[in-house]
């Protein structure tokens, strides 16, 4: 096969067209960030939950949080996701133990951010489809993101957020 004339490579995992650095170095340029790559990384990689906080004052009522966050070795990776989707949070390392053969980094959203990041890959995810989908119905049903005022939440909005949080936890 002749490569003098290739000016690019496709490659079958991505579907996505690499061209390399320099003719004949066989080293490729960085992949462009797909929704597809990251729902993918994602399905493997990430985790979205619906987090019960609970007080220590046993006055304050519980609480209930979306979130998602992601925990990888490769800093690059990461920072290919977080960059792709327009992401604001910052990357952290993870405290590095024994067992760890390398240093460990993670990324974490809560909130309306969690929710645009689980929203937009949400057509593309496969493995995680049912947890992001009880995730925005949990958001839209349940007051995501609303302050429950000085009386608190209702019996009802109560008991809605703890049905999501229960089947969220089954789903795992």
């Amino acid at each position: 096969m002749n490569t003098d004339n290739m000016t690019s490579e496709v490659n079958p995992a991505t579907a996505q067209t690499q061209t390399p650095t320099s003719p004949g170095s066989g080293v490729l340029a960085k992949p462009a960030f797909t929704l597809a790559w990251a729902a993918g990384f994602v399905d493997g990689e990430g985790f979205i939950y619906i987090g019960k906080l609970r007080y220590r004052d046993p006055r304050r009522k519980l609480s209930y949080r979306l979130g998602f966050c992601i925990t990888q070795n490769n800093l690059e990776v990461l920072e290919h996701l977080r960059d792709g989707l327009g992401i604001t949070e910052p990357i952290y390392k993870v405290k590095r133990l024994p067992q760890h053969s390398r240093q460990v980094y993670t990324l974490n959203c809560n909130g309306k951010n969690a929710l645009r990041l689980i929203t937009t890959l949400l057509p593309f995810l496969v493995r995680k489809r049912e947890e992001a989908q009880t995730a925005v119905a949990y958001w839209e049903d349940c007051m995501g993101g609303k302050r429950p005022g000085g009386k608190g939440w209702s019996s009802q909005v109560t008991a809605d957020r703890e049905a999501k949080f229960l089947h969220m936890r089954a789903l795992k």
